[in-house]
C-alpha cells in the first residue's frame, strides 16, 4: 500500500473511531448531551467535534433538539432496537442458572454503552431483602462490578480512553483494577454504588463485538457469606455458549 494510502486510511478509521465513540455516548444519555459535553468526553477540540456531529446528523445517525441535545438518529434507531432483546434471548438460560446456584440471588445481564453499563434483563431475587435495579436503567462503570468488568474486557487504549475523564487517583485506580480483574476473571463492587450492596461480575465480548457483562449483587452481609458461591456461579458462566453464537 502507498503511503498516501495508507495515511487516507489511518485517518479514515480514525474518524469511524470517534463517530462510534461519540454515538456510544449519545445512546448512553439520550436527549442530555450537548456538542460541548461530547467533545469533552471524546478529548476533542470544539470545531472537530462540531464536524463530527454535523456529519452525523447530516446521514441521519444522530438528530438534534431545539436546545442542541444530541439523540440518535432514526437511520440507526431500527438497527439498535433489537440488540436488547437479543443478546438477553442468548443469554437469559445463562443468568437462569446463575440465579439457581446462587441460590436465588439478583442476576444482572448488562451491555457496554459509552460510559455507561446498560441493563437489559435481570433475573430478580427470591429473599425479601434484595438488590433489584431496573432493567433500562444505566450505571456508571467505574463503582460498578459489571461497569469495572466491562473495562477489563477492552483493550489499552479503549480503557486510556475512557479513564482520561476521571482524576488520576481514580484512573491510577481503576487501572490496578483492570488488571487484577484481568489476572482473575471476576471483578467486585464492595458498597462503592450503593452503601450495604456488593456485587460480583464478569464481562466479555459476544454478538456484534457487544461487551456483555454478567453481575450478581445481593447485601453485603450476605454477599459476604455466598461470595464464593457467586464467583464459582459466574467462572461457569463465563464458559456459557452464549458469549461465542
Amino acid at each position: 500500500m502507498e503511503p498516501e494510502q495508507q495515511t487516507n486510511r489511518d485517518e479514515g478509521i480514525q474518524v469511524l473511531r470517534r463517530a462510534a465513540a461519540a454515538l456510544d455516548e449519545i445512546a448512553a444519555e439520550p436527549g442530555q448531551l450537548r456538542l460541548v459535553d461530547l467533545g469533552e468526553r471524546l478529548g476533542l477540540a470544539k470545531s472537530t467535534a462540531r464536524r463530527l456531529l454535523v456529519g452525523l446528523v447530516e446521514v441521519g445517525l444522530a438528530s438534534s433538539d431545539s436546545s442542541g441535545r444530541f439523540s440518535l438518529g432514526e437511520r440507526l434507531l431500527g438497527f439498535g432496537s433489537a440488540a436488547g432483546p437479543h443478546i438477553s434471548a442468548l443469554f437469559r438460560p445463562t443468568i437462569e442458572r446463575v440465579s439457581r446456584v446462587t441460590e436465588g440471588e439478583t442476576v444482572d445481564l448488562s451491555i457496554l454503552r459509552g460510559q455507561r453499563m446498560w441493563f437489559v434483563d435481570q433475573i430478580e431475587s427470591s429473599y425479601r431483602l434484595r438488590a433489584v435495579s431496573a432493567v433500562g436503567v444505566r450505571f456508571p462503570l467505574e463503582v460498578t462490578a459489571n461497569g469495572k468488568a466491562a473495562l477489563a474486557a477492552l483493550d489499552d487504549a479503549e480503557v486510556d480512553s475512557i479513564i482520561a475523564r476521571f482524576s488520576p487517583e481514580v484512573a491510577d485506580g481503576l487501572r490496578a483494577e483492570v488488571a487484577e480483574i484481568r489476572h482473575t476473571g471476576i471483578a467486585f463492587d464492595r458498597g462503592e454504588h450503593t452503601a450495604g450492596i456488593s456485587a460480583a461480575a464478569i464481562a466479555r465480548r459476544a454478538v456484534g463485538d457487544n461487551v456483555v457483562a454478567i453481575s450478581v449483587p445481593a447485601p453485603t452481609d450476605r454477599f459476604l457469606e455466598k461470595e464464593q458461591r457467586i464467583v464459582e456461579a459466574l467462572r461457569t458462566a463465563a464458559d456459557s455458549p452464549a458469549w461465542n453464537r
